[in-house]
């Protein structure tokens, strides 16, 4: 039984959908029978679970072969780091109860650093919470995402400007679909391996200037990268965040922006989707 954590998220419905089209016997994690309910219908085994509640993950990995975990974003917490604490605090346990062979763990580029990243750091934790288990695991770094952009779409069809906290403009910076994500998690689920494994997904290299030509391309009209000042990052990371969590995206912001967050070993994997690929699904 192939077993994923996070199946309504971007990454984790993907990683369920490839294991499913395989004819995998598969059972997805959600938070209600109602978020199951689409799975249930492709085929999909259901566990109710709470990431941060042993007993209901315990259910859960009941079984289980493989197991897809990854840290689910929550946007309502005070605090991501202590939240991550209980996510692993609970899934260590239900592993270590589990008659599990294998783990592949969503991680991010950067998380080798155990501080100065932001909310990468929390990726940094999950890394050192399970890469230390007796059965195989295998931690896919991915890049940026480039569905980071879909916040901004709004303001690209309607004003034909690409709002940007990456900065400068011109720098490239390796950009994943997490599409291509949630495909070499699955792949990862599959293959035979031994140890501690990394995969560093890159994606593509490319600009702030080059998305914004991407959209233009799609829409027929032009779209200009802006650089969102500095200054402002701040309140505008306010708006969707508390202020613990607004003061880490800021730092991950600017350590994306220094180049202090890279991949660790220079055997990167590339990804199937480019930038006009995303560009032209997200605005069609």
């Amino acid at each position: 039984m192939y077993i994923v954590s996070g199946a309504t998220g971007q990454t984790g419905s993907v990683v369920a959908q490839t294991l499913l089209e395989k004819g995998l016997p598969v059972r997805v994690i959600v938070r209600s029978e109602a978020k199951g309910k689409p799975w249930k219908d492709l085929g999909a085994e259901i566990a109710v679970a709470d990431v941060q509640d042993t007993e209901s993950l315990t259910k859960a990995l009941a079984s289980g072969k493989t197991l897809y975990l990854m840290n689910p974003p929550n946007e309502q917490a005070e605090d991501m780091f202590v939240e991550t604490e209980k996510l692993i605090k609970a899934f260590q346990t239900a592993i270590e109860n589990s008659s599990l062979e294998k783990l592949v763990v969503l991680s991010s580029v950067g998380a080798q650093h155990p501080s100065g990243t932001g909310p990468i750091v929390t990726n940094h934790l999950l890394e050192q919470a399970f890469g230390n288990l007796d059965i195989p695991t295998t931690f896919v770094r991915a890049a940026y995402f480039m569905e980071n952009w879909n916040s901004v779409l709004e303001t690209v069809k309607t004003e034909g400007i690409l709002p940007s906290f990456l900065q400068p403009l011109d720098k490239k910076i390796p950009q994943v679909a997490t599409e291509d994500i949630g495909r070499v998690a699955a792949e990862a689920m599959l293959e035979n391996s031994e140890g501690v494994q990394i995969r560093e997904l890159a994606g593509f290299l490319y600009s702030p200037n080059d998305v914004a030509e991407a959209f233009s391309k799609v829409l027929g009209k032009e779209v200009k990268a802006v650089a969102i000042p500095e200054n402002q990052w701040l309140e505008i990371m306010k708006t969707f965040s508390s202020p613990r969590n607004a003061e880490a995206y800021v730092e991950m912001t600017e350590a994306v922006n220094s180049g202090f967050i890279t991949f660790e070993t220079g055997n990167q994997i590339e990804g199937k989707v480019t930038i006009e690929d995303f560009a032209s699904k997200a605005l069609n």
